[in-house]
This record gives structure tokens, C-alpha cells and sequence, in this order.
């Protein structure tokens, strides 16, 4: 039953990783990385996941949606409102 059962889990890998060789990705933003979890990363400052083949991408630049305080809007220029 556990040989059933890894054959299954290693065909299922086999399968997604041929698929994200082959995927032309869709990168959408998960969320915005800071503080140690940072230099865990090699400095990536932004993750992002491939909605078709579910590819993980960090990236240097954070993504800036105009809501990085919880406050809609740019950041202020001089620091906090």
C-alpha cells in the first residue's frame, strides 16, 4: 500500500514539473515579504505563483498596490500621516 501510494505521489510531481517546464506562466502577486524573512529569501522582496502551473517566483521589487500600510493611497512623501 505505501509503494501504491509514493508511485502516486512521484507520478502527481512528475506530472506538475514536465507542466511547468511547458507553461507559458501567469505570475500573480501573493504577498510582500520584510523584516529576517528577507535575507532567508536572498534579499526577494516579493512572491508570486503561477496560476496555471502554481510556479513560485520571488522577486527583488516590492509590489506596490497603493495599500502597503493598510491605507489606500500612495505612502507619504515625509514619513507617517
Amino acid at each position: 500500500m505505501a509503494d501504491l501510494l509514493q508511485d502516486r505521489a512521484l507520478s502527481r510531481w512528475l506530472k506538475n514539473w514536465v507542466k511547468s517546464l511547458f507553461c507559458a506562466h501567469r505570475y500573480a502577486f501573493v504577498r510582500n515579504v520584510y523584516g529576517d524573512e528577507i535575507n532567508m529569501l536572498g534579499g526577494k522582496r516579493s512572491v508570486w505563483r503561477c496560476s496555471k502551473c502554481r510556479k513560485i517566483q520571488d522577486r527583488d521589487q516590492l509590489h506596490d498596490d497603493g495599500d502597503l500600510r493598510g491605507v489606500p493611497g500612495p505612502l507619504p512623501e515625509n514619513g507617517w500621516d
